[in-house]
């Protein structure tokens, strides 16, 4: 069993990543239609940063490209349940995406604006792990969205919000068991497809080892793993990026929604 402070950290600073099917104003009136379609999961790494994979990033552009939807309907959400009936759902417009240059990481991150910073009370970034400090059979759980709004939806309505936890273990790491500097995890968990770019922690304190990317339906996941240094120097990569463009960031803010 995972501490349940540690599940509602973990849960909180865990996102929802896809884009509207309708403007804004009727997905407000009618939030529990399906408008809001998931294509992957992403997490929380600093204020208003998150960081998810390359090609859920890829998917949300070919989406685009496919429908013609536009910019402005790109958003990722937070659920973060209350003592509330109702949960709340904080949904943010994707103000700027960017992939890293390195095209052999599966990484890119999505930036945000926080106006009322009230709305994110109880969502902050995760902790990430400081050392590979981690071995084959460690118990390790995951936070995300497998099959996207499938998942979320019953009869064409949303009957429920927020990511699916699962536990398993470290089943091997390549290249080889004990390495220093591992480049990638094997897990013993179910996976499918919307699970793209979920954390991979320690289910005992809530710290993030990887990023989940891949895997075999249903028998083993594959995660990136990475340290907090290697996540500053790829956020330097990310902010120079973004400085070189101007920061040129056209999306508007989107308030928090309650769900009703």
């Amino acid at each position: 069993m995972i501490d349940p402070i540690v599940i509602s950290r973990v849960r909180n600073g865990v996102c929802a990543v896809g884009y509207l099917t309708v403007p804004l104003n009727k997905y407000l009136r009618k939030i529990r239609s399906p408008f809001f379609q998931v294509v992957g999961t992403g997490f929380l790494i600093r204020e208003a940063t998150v960081i998810t994979n390359r090609h859920v990033i890829n998917a949300l552009m070919m989406r685009q490209a496919n429908l013609g939807f536009p910019s402005s309907q790109f958003f990722i959400q937070f659920y973060a349940p209350t003592n509330e009936p109702q949960p709340n759902l904080t949904i943010r417009m994707i103000r700027h995406f960017s992939v890293l240059s390195n095209e052999s990481l599966d990484i890119g991150f999505l930036e945000f604006d926080i106006i009322d910073e009230t709305h994110f009370h109880d969502i902050s970034p995760l902790d990430i792990a400081s050392t590979f400090d981690f071995h084959v059979s460690d118990e390790i759980a995951i936070c995300g969205y497998p099959y996207g709004t499938a998942m979320l939806t019953k009869n064409s309505k949303v009957y429920r919000w927020g990511p699916i936890i699962q536990q398993g273990y470290i089943s091997a790491v390549s290249p080889f068991d004990n390495v220093t500097e591992p480049d990638e995890l094997l897990l013993d968990i179910r996976t499918a497809g919307g699970m793209s770019g979920a954390p991979i922690f320690k289910p005992s304190t809530g710290e993030v080892i990887g990023i989940h990317h891949s895997g075999r339906e249903a028998t083993t996941a594959y995660g990136l793993p990475f340290t907090n240094k290697t996540l500053n120097n790829w956020l330097e990569v990310f902010d120079d990026e973004q400085h070189a463009n101007g920061g040129d960031q056209s999306n508007s803010f989107i308030p928090i929604i309650n769900s009703s």
